[in-house]
C-alpha cells in the first residue's frame, strides 16, 4: 500500500511540473516563434514581377551583365532544413543538454535550377532572357576546344548573366529573400553568389 501512495505522488509530482523556460518561453512556444519565421513561401505571381521590375532588375543595369537573367530560377534557400536543423538544437537546449556536440559542417547552397518554372519575358520589360544551351552542353575537352566554346560563350552572353531564384516571402516577418548566381562561364565560384533580403513597407520594398 505504502508503495501504491509513493508512485502515485510520484506521478502527480512529474505532472504538476512547469514546462522548462528558457528566457521566458516554453519549448512549445519557441517551436511556434521559430516556424512562422522559417515560412517562406514563393510570392504571388503579379506581385513578384512588380518586385523584379522596380526593385531588383535596376540593379542590373549597373553591372556588366547588363539585364540578362536565366530562363529557369536558380532554387531557393531551404528553409525547411533550417528549421529541422534549427529545432534539434532547441530540443537538445530544453533539455538541459550541455554536452558540445560536432556535428558536420552545413552543406553549402545548392545551385540546381527549378525546370517546372520559367521566368516570362513578356512580363520583364527591358531584360533579356536566355535559355543557355551552350553552357548546359559544356563538356570537359581539350584547351583549345574549351578556348573556342569560352570565346563562342562570351560572343553570345557578353560578360555573363544572372540566374535569381524565384522571389521568396515570409507573410508572418514581412521578409522577401532572393537568391543570385553570376553565370560567366568560368568553374570557380568565389564571389559570385548574393542572397538578398527585402522588408514589405508600405507602398513597396525596402532593403534590409
Amino acid at each position: 500500500m505504502r508503495k501504491l501512495i509513493f508512485i502515485v505522488v510520484a506521478v502527480l509530482i512529474t505532472a504538476c511540473r512547469p514546462p522548462v523556460r528558457i528566457n521566458g518561453r516554453t519549448l512549445s512556444d519557441t517551436l511556434e516563434i521559430l516556424k512562422k519565421k522559417s515560412d517562406f513561401r514563393p510570392l504571388d505571381s503579379v506581385e513578384a514581377y512588380d518586385f523584379l521590375n522596380k526593385y531588383y532588375l535596376p540593379r542590373l543595369d549597373t553591372m556588366p551583365t547588363k539585364r540578362q537573367i536565366f530562363i529557369y530560377p536558380l532554387n531557393g534557400v531551404d528553409f525547411n532544413k533550417r528549421l529541422q536543423s534549427n529545432k534539434a538544437a532547441l530540443e537538445f537546449k530544453y533539455a538541459g543538454d550541455t554536452v558540445i556536440k560536432v556535428g558536420k559542417p552545413p552543406l553549402p547552397p545548392s545551385l540546381t535550377i527549378d525546370r517546372s518554372v520559367t521566368f516570362n519575358s513578356q512580363k520583364l520589360p527591358g531584360t533579356r532572357v536566355v535559355a543557355d544551351t551552350l553552357m548546359n552542353t559544356k563538356t570537359q575537352g581539350s584547351m583549345a576546344y574549351d578556348a573556342i566554346s569560352v570565346r563562342a560563350w562570351h560572343k553570345k552572353f557578353g560578360y555573363g548573366y544572372m540566374c535569381i531564384s524565384y522571389p521568396q516571402y515570409n507573410a508572418n516577418t514581412k521578409i522577401l529573400v532572393l537568391r543570385e548566381w553570376l553565370v560567366n562561364y568560368t568553374s570557380c565560384g568565389t564571389g559570385r553568389e548574393r542572397i538578398f533580403n527585402y522588408k514589405r513597407i508600405a507602398g513597396g520594398w525596402e532593403t534590409y
